[in-house]
């Protein structure tokens, strides 16, 4: 499983290296491999980082929480924000 995110290309082998390593949420593994960062935000793909990283882990999806969740929600353009 890859996820393309506008030249980001993050696979489910790495995400799971990021889990050895010690990454402990999809947080830190956005921060280590960008995950998270394309054009979705986490939207589409964060269901699933979250549940590769509980199965790293061995634990819930609910115990390894979801991203943190910044405005804007959804993407807007710069006149949209001058306006």
């Amino acid at each position: 499983m890859e996820q393309y995110q506008r030249g980001i290309v993050v696979s489910a082998g790495q995400i799971r290296k990021y889990v050895e390593v010690g990454c402990q949420g999809p947080n830190q593994t956005k921060a280590f491999g960008r995950c998270g960062m394309g054009p979705c935000q986490g939207r589409l793909c964060g269901l699933t980082v979250t549940e590769l990283i509980a199965q790293g882990r061995g634990v819930s999806p609910q115990e390894v929480g979801y991203y943190r969740i910044r405005p804007p929600i959804k993407p807007v353009t710069l006149g949209e924000l001058a306006g």
